[in-house]
């Protein structure tokens, strides 16, 4: 008797990286580098879109995480239109991934894969508390996501948010307007980097 198991189990977040990013200290009034950790939302992961689903609910002045938790839901669902797409985040978490703690998610991404290796950028997001704060508790978190994300492609492909803030950090972190006056903002990889 031949018995066939078609269940698949889902792990949870993928780890990919570490990557160090400011922490502030208190009693010193001086950022530390601290390891964070860059990971890969797997959608079909009960906990990983309940994580993101707090995210949502969760971030005050956030202007993209519920659309990130939608793209992930259409993602897990299996949305023809979302088959390319890929949500990854920045977290404090250093272990045990497969109960992602939304707390401590500093930072997400949804990427379209349009084709291997050249993604284009739907939406990044740092958590509002981070971005609004005077005094934040973390520094580089945005280009520490960008600098993750860029190790898993070629070319990257954004139109960013017409703000002059968003502006500065897109070209300080590589990308160039491409063709001019267009908002389209691309960043290559150097070949000769290899």
């Amino acid at each position: 008797m031949k018995i066939q198991n078609s269940y698949a189990p889902s792990f949870g977040a993928k780890y990919l990286n570490n990557c160090f990013i400011g922490k502030l200290d208190e009693s010193t009034n001086k950022y530390n580098q601290v390891p964070s950790s860059f990971i890969q939302i797997d959608p079909k992961n009960k906990n990983d879109i309940e994580a993101l689903a707090n995210v949502a609910k969760y971030w005050r002045n956030s202007k993209f995480s519920t659309n990130i938790y939608y793209a992930a839901c259409a993602i897990r669902n299996e949305s023809k239109y979302y088959k390319n797409n890929k949500i990854f985040a920045l977290t404090s978490q250093l272990s045990d991934f497969d109960r992602l703690d939304d707390s401590k998610i500093l930072g997400i991404v949804n990427v379209n894969e349009l084709e291997p290796k050249h993604f284009f950028g739907e939406h990044i997001e740092v958590h509002p508390d981070i971005v609004y704060s005077v005094i934040p508790e973390y520094k580089g978190v945005g280009t520490a996501l960008d600098k993750s994300l860029k190790q898993f492609c070629n070319k990257m492909s954004i139109f960013p948010l017409k703000l002059k803030s968003v502006r500065d950090f897109v070209k300080r972190n590589g990308y160039i307007e491409h063709p001019s006056n267009t908002n389209l903002f691309v960043w290559y990889r150097d070949l000769f980097e290899r």
